[in-house]
């Protein structure tokens, strides 16, 4: 049986030291991975959104932005389509918001005023409310009369 001394604890916390200096290094490794990895799908999603915004914003064709959402980023039809979609109901209520911070209205009243009028079903359900988007002052009209 070995004698415990100070050269025998110095020893165990060393070696102990190390190991969990590197399971501490390790741990922290996975953790910088993963914050990495989400850093990146946020990013990538964000690209996305941006690219569809923005071709949507231009006036580019329909098919022509789910063919380039498939070209340029991968994305699948049925996914590229829906993208375009949330974009269409996206858009105008963006739009409107805008108008009405324009006009001096407090992000406290605008919050209201869109709930109460229930502006974002409203869109959804109306093509022709959508198409109001490039013309805020009528679609704020609009969403008003629409019950």
């Amino acid at each position: 049986m070995s004698k415990i001394n100070s050269e025998v604890v110095k020893d165990f916390f060393a070696n102990g030291g190390k190991a969990l200096l590197n399971l501490a290094a390790e741990r922290y490794g996975q953790h910088i991975d993963e914050i990495t990895e989400q850093a990146f799908a946020e990013a990538i999603e964000t690209g996305i959104e941006n690219t569809v915004a923005t071709l949507y914003e231009a006036s580019v064709d329909d098919d022509d932005i789910i063919s380039l959402l498939n070209k340029h980023w991968g994305i699948g039809r049925d996914e590229a389509i829906s993208r375009l979609l949330f974009e269409k109901n996206k858009a105008p209520v963006r739009e409107l918001r805008t108008y009405l911070e324009l006009q001096g209205l407090s992000s406290e009243d605008i919050r209201r005023f869109m709930m109460s009028n229930k502006v974002s079903r409203k869109i959804k359900e109306s093509a022709e409310l959508r198409e109001l988007r490039r013309n805020p002052a009528k679609l704020y009209k609009a969403v008003k009369e629409v019950e």
